[in-house]
């Protein structure tokens, strides 16, 4: 009986939290700030609302890791240009979260190649359901699909460097990969690890 009920407050409490959370991230998107954090000359962080974003700038073009929401877009894109980046030649989707890939379709209208690990395509193409949050995310357009996809890991060799994304099979979601610049000795986890 006290199990039920601890059981039943938690629902509750966890519901609360929900909807204060789901309200403010709608009520909030225009007073977020896309600030950009120095890791070398090439890479950067971006953080604003949601997931961190990875960038990689350099001759080849702009590697972008994860997206954000998509009202967030014209912010980070403004972000990129302040430390010397361009519309973002490729993105990669860590996995396939909204607050990773809700740009997507934005950045995919004006011709940004999209990568994942195939999982993450195959739920974006589909619809998923994120369970925790009680939400279903329904399937994205085709502009905001991964184009290239992989199974185990890929390479890319741009910018002076060779940026290797490895799949992280039973971690965060089914589709995660973690980002190994290996030049510059620099890794970029998604949400396979949380800080705080």
């Amino acid at each position: 009986m006290l199990q039920t009920f601890v059981r039943i407050c938690s629902l509750f409490v966890f519901a609360f939290i929900a909807s204060i959370t789901t309200g403010y991230a709608k009520n909030d998107i225009q007073a977020v700030t896309i600030t950009p954090v120095k890791i070398t000359d090439q890479i950067f962080m971006l953080s604003g609302k949601g997931g961190n974003i990875g960038l990689f700038i350099g001759q080849d073009g702009t590697f972008m890791i994860d997206d954000q929401f998509a009202p967030l877009t014209e912010k980070i894109l403004a972000a990129i240009k302040t430390v010397g980046g361009t519309h973002p030649k490729f993105l990669f989707n860590t996995h396939y979260h909204p607050d990773h890939t809700g740009g997507n379709e934005n950045l995919g209208e004006e011709g940004t190649l999209i990568f994942s690990q195939e999982n993450v395509r195959k739920r974006l193409h589909d619809g998923y359901f994120i369970k925790e949050f009680k939400a279903e995310q329904p399937p994205f357009d085709p502009d905001g699909l991964p184009v290239v996809t992989f199974s185990k890991d890929i390479s890319f060799h741009l910018n002076g460097d060779k940026v290797h994304a490895v799949f992280a099979p039973h971690a965060h979601t089914d589709g995660d990969s973690f980002i190994v610049f290996s030049k510059a000795n620099v890794i970029h986890t998604g949400d396979i690890f949380f800080n705080g």
